[in-house]
């Protein structure tokens, strides 16, 4: 067995760099954001050297998922090179933009190099942003089983830690505790969103349960350990997945807690099936009907008392979404470049709109708003992969620690996706991060894993 085998120098050190790149990442928004950000980046540089040069990632996935990495890659990192070709295309949208770089170029100004980001430095930053997510993807593909469970469970802690800091934060209504952000009355985390901070709780609520749930089969079996020993695990992730859950609730996230609801349903009812054992499904039961009690009464009240303060189809997001949509008809197929919404949105909001608008509130129109047809491409090639990996998931017979993992972080991917509909989620590094962590984890080969 692998765990036998002392793990060669490389998967140590990309253990190592994973680790602090998870440690790092929750002190975005209470630190200087652009420090940490330039910290992990230079942590992902180094981490994506470690695993190219091992090689290891080549096997630890489907080679369908790499090409499609590599692909969607190559085509943001296009609209940052410059190409003499654009001097003779007229690319949709820009006709604004050509008019004001004409006038330039006759008061003596050298417009240089065209691109295919109408703002080439914010594309730039924004692919930046892109290394530690990519590189903690490969990194999770290429580390073996024993490895990526203890970066599971590193990530359950940190988790854990953000909920414990939430709840404080919801009951001390101390600015001590919101580390400078302001105080907001709901449960936040490190976050300065309480529907991102909502975000990483649901992503991490399955895998809580999922090991909660393996731990009460493994007693029930009593191999390996004895029962008790077992059972306490159970009782350590069940209090854990109680915490993340309050939180959750008290963050006051109106997407936030159906999720969060449909997380629990969802992980119990696929869970208890493979656990086996009567006790099992009972306990799942018993779960899932206190923690929906908790939500309605404690966090599901407030929460609908925003949609009867404000009419639901009044909310400013509705206006948003409306003027992206213009905005992708205007530049598609080309799209106006990675991290250009925030600029290239003013150019089609309304007057009556006074507030500046960082983001579309989806996160799949503001791909498509800034990749085109690439973004429809990334959108709709990922679902694909998505539902291809969890058909190769459940043919398998053998439900064992990893599976339950694999199949927790499926569950978490789904929990997203349909966050980011309403939502910017992955505007955030540590979302973004855990997104790329469990999708690796999710598209991991076995097969090879055994092996190494």
């Amino acid at each position: 067995m692998s765990s036998k085998v002392d793990a060669p120098a490389s998967v140590k050190l990309i253990f190592l760099m994973s680790a602090m790149l998870m440690l790092i990442v929750p002190f975005h928004a209470i630190l200087v954001p652009e420090q940490v950000l330039f910290l992990l980046e230079f942590l992902a540089v180094m981490l994506l050297f470690l695993v190219f040069w091992s090689g290891l990632y080549l096997q630890g996935t489907y080679s369908v998922v790499i090409w499609f990495l590599c692909l969607c890659v190559m085509l943001a990192t296009a609209y940052v090179i410059p190409l003499s070709l654009l001097d003779e295309i007229v690319l949709p949208g820009r006709e604004l933009y050509d008019d004001v770089g004409k006038w330039l170029e006759q008061q003596g100004v050298d417009q240089g190099s065209r691109y295919l980001s109408i703002i080439p430095y914010s594309s730039s930053l924004a692919l930046l942003a892109l290394l530690p997510p990519v590189a903690i993807f490969l990194a999770i593909i290429s580390l073996p089983e024993r490895f990526v469970i203890k970066l599971i469970y590193l990530l359950i802690i940190i988790t854990v830690l953000e909920a414990c800091l939430g709840l404080v934060q919801y009951s001390s209504r101390n600015d001590y505790f919101y580390l400078g952000m302001g105080v907001t009355g709901n449960a936040q985390g490190t976050y300065i969103n309480r529907d991102h901070f909502s975000a990483l709780l649901e992503m991490v609520l399955p895998i809580t349960l999922g090991m909660m749930l393996f731990s009460v089969g493994r007693a029930q079996s009593g191999i390996f350990q004895s029962k008790s020993k077992v059972f306490n695990h159970a009782l350590i992730f069940a209090f854990a997945a109680l915490l993340i859950f309050l939180a959750a609730i008290f963050a006051r996230s109106r997407a936030g807690v159906f999720l969060i609801m449909l997380a629990v349903l969802v992980s119990s009812i696929t869970f208890s099936r493979h656990v086996g054992g009567s006790r099992s499904v009972s306990l799942s039961a018993v779960f899932s009907t206190v923690a929906i009690g908790l939500a309605v009464s404690i966090g599901l009240i407030p929460v609908l008392n925003r949609f009867v303060a404000k009419n639901p189809v009044e909310d400013e997001r509705w206006r948003i979404f409306e003027h992206t949509i213009e905005g992708i008809k205007a530049f598609f197929p080309v799209g106006s470049g990675p991290g250009t919404f925030l600029d290239i949105y003013r150019f089609f909001q309304p007057v009556e709109q006074l507030t500046i608008i960082n983001s579309a509130h989806n996160d799949y129109l503001e791909l498509v708003f800034e990749l085109g047809a690439v973004g429809v491409f990334i959108i709709v090639g990922f679902w694909l992969l998505y539902l291809t990996g969890w058909v190769k998931l459940w043919s398998a017979a053998h439900w064992d620690r990893m599976h339950f993992i694999q199949v927790a972080a499926g569950i978490s991917i789904l929990l997203l996706l349909l966050h980011c509909s309403v939502e910017f989620i992955l505007h955030e590094p540590m979302n973004t991060l855990v997104f790329a962590l469990l999708t690796g984890v999710f598209f991991t080969k076995r097969a090879v894993v055994r092996q190494r």
